[in-house]
């Protein structure tokens, strides 16, 4: 018997967050975070809003199944980039299989994380 393996492949969306008072970006993910030319391209689109000045991101993770070491890396070099450009990123809805593994990494401890994409935003405000 042959199984097929099948591979969720990202997806992700962005749009402002409705209801506040300054710019929000909302990524929207869903399928596996890997190290793949799609997660790449995530990774270049935050980058260049926040070099367009959207530097508070917010990234709903509720729709993600897997994660590995390259999608880690990826969250991580998000935050950085957000915070040095004076803003800040929360990850929302962190299913339990991505927060075991981001809790290995050392991640939740350095990363603000959220129920709630209300909460989430609360975050970013208060900062």
């Amino acid at each position: 018997m042959v199984h097929d393996m099948v591979r969720k492949r990202l997806e992700f969306v962005s749009s402002d967050a409705e209801g506040t008072a300054h710019d929000i970006l909302v990524y929207t993910l869903s399928g596996n975070l890997y190290g793949n030319p799609k997660s790449y391209e995530l990774q270049e689109d935050v980058r260049a809003a926040i070099a367009a000045g959207s530097n508070r991101i917010v990234v709903d993770l509720a729709e993600v199944d897997k994660i590995d070491s390259a999608g880690v890396g990826i969250l991580a070099s998000l935050m950085w980039s957000a915070s040095q450009a004076g803003g800040g990123l929360v990850m929302v809805a962190v299913p339990p299989k991505v927060e075991k593994i981001l809790g290995i990494a050392m991640l939740l401890d350095r990363i603000d994380h959220a129920e709630t994409r209300d909460e989430a935003i609360a975050v970013l405000d208060e900062g």
